[in-house]
């Protein structure tokens, strides 16, 4: 009996090491064929999860008790199949990594104790990862001409990139970076805290000089549907902040819609979907109609995960984009996720989209101080992602694609530390 009680120890002592794990695995999966052969990939992906069977013999479950659970399983259990019926498997798996990758490490953190005890202390490394992707990301951009005033810093990065061989797109950066912008804006003007005054003005600052490089980077990317995203979401988070605002908002929505109407649904719609390698509203739209008949031809399935560039234009040729423009996906997120896992696998998403939202809303309510701040703020980002996504897909199946699922775990991290499970837990949580 002794023995099992030191090796239960042990074991829980193990699990201490899930964050240096995912950490390793997290530059094989992101960069593979520098770290990695490509074509052992899926041995990576697969060791993702190495830690959930511990975790299952010491806690006598796989994830703690959230809501999120039964929806992230029907998605994951349907995975699978996605990358069966996809023709390149390595580009399936390449895919699917990105995913896993990000699901691994939203259990990682709402397991791992430091990260129960204070979402704070995740809070800021959400915080600090994208501080640091607004600072290098400019540097590193593919399209110089939209970052002139950056160009002599960029010439001396390029050297460096070159090596590397490592650029980012500038829709990608903006819709990364939109998603850490409300959530740096809520701390920002959330009440001050019981903290001392000199330690108040400093988190202050840093949070003030992190805001602003945030919202100049969304800025100057010219990613309309980045810059729409931060309008919408910094909105809901400064109501959400003083309450008595949306009042303003509905005040002024009469307004917002009869200038809409007058502008011509068209032009707005044309001007916000600008950008990026395709023109504007139209083409969006042929891309958006080829999806839809994707999802109609492979309701269950999908085309595979991460094949939209390989099946689309070959069963699906658009008319108005030239065959020498790559659209590697259907720039809206919902089409996408349904594209790629089929309506079993969209159902699951929509179903963490829709329980997270709920949780946090219930969290904002309860909770005060700090703790209210952070769930308007999470609150604030997952519009920015959903707003965004709808022109766009660019956390989802690219290297990016794990940010949402942090803000899933801060998100449920913030809400255990209230117990606000309870009020949701009997329709959605399955049985631990």
């Amino acid at each position: 009996m002794h023995k099992l009680v030191l090796l239960h120890k042990r074991m829980r002592l193990l699990l201490w090491l899930e964050p240096l794990w995912l950490a390793n695995l997290f530059l094989v999966i992101l960069f593979p064929g520098r770290l990695w052969p490509e074509g052992k990939l899926f041995i990576a992906v697969l060791a993702l999860p190495v830690f959930w069977p511990i975790a299952f013999l010491v806690e006598r479950r796989i994830l703690p008790p959230s809501p999120l659970n039964l929806a992230l399983a029907v998605m994951l259990l349907w995975l699978p199949v996605n990358i069966w019926v996809a023709v390149d498997r390595s580009v399936a798996w390449q895919a699917a990594g990105y995913l896993l990758l990000g699901v691994a490490c939203y259990a990682g953190a709402v397991r791992w104790p430091p990260f129960q005890r204070h979402p704070m202390l995740f809070a800021w490394v959400l915080l600090s990862f994208g501080g640091l992707l607004a600072l290098v990301g400019p540097l590193i951009v593919v399209d110089h001409g939209t970052w002139t005033w950056l160009a002599p810093m960029q010439q001396r990065a390029a050297t460096i990139t070159a090596q590397l061989g490592e650029t980012i797109n500038p829709n990608i950066l903006a819709g990364a970076v939109v998603a850490v912008l409300p959530l740096a804006a809520a701390l920002l003007i959330a009440p001050p805290g019981p903290r001392s005054q000199r330690q108040a003005l400093l988190r202050r600052l840093v949070l003030a000089a992190l805001t602003l490089l945030l919202f100049a980077v969304v800025f100057f990317t010219r990613s309309r549907g980045a810059q729409f995203a931060a309008i919408v979401s910094l909105s809901v988070v400064v109501c959400l902040r003083w309450p008595r605002l949306w009042w303003t908002v509905v005040a002024l929505a009469p307004a917002a819609i009869g200038a809409f109407l007058w502008i011509g649904p068209d032009v707005v719609l044309e001007q916000i979907g600008a950008g990026g390698a395709i023109g504007g509203l139209d083409e969006r739209l042929e891309i958006w109609s080829r999806a839809i008949y994707a999802l109609q031809d492979f309701p269950f399935t999908g085309v595979g995960i991460g094949h939209f560039n390989r099946v689309i234009p070959l069963l699906y040729p658009y008319f108005l984009i030239p065959p020498s423009v790559d659209i590697p996906h259907a720039h809206n997120t919902v089409l996408q996720v349904g594209v790629d896992l089929g309506f079993p696998g969209l159902i699951g998403w929509l179903a963490i989209q829709m329980t997270v939202t709920t949780l946090l809303i219930v969290t904002w309510r309860r909770q005060t101080g700090l703790s209210r701040a952070l769930a308007g703020g999470v609150l604030g980002s997952l519009v920015a992602v959903l707003v965004h996504g709808q022109l766009d897909a660019t956390l989802w199946g690219t290297r990016l694609a794990f940010l949402p699922w942090m803000l899933y775990a801060l998100a449920v991290l913030t809400a255990s530390s209230d117990d606000s499970f309870g009020e949701i837990q009997p329709a959605s949580l399955p049985p631990a």
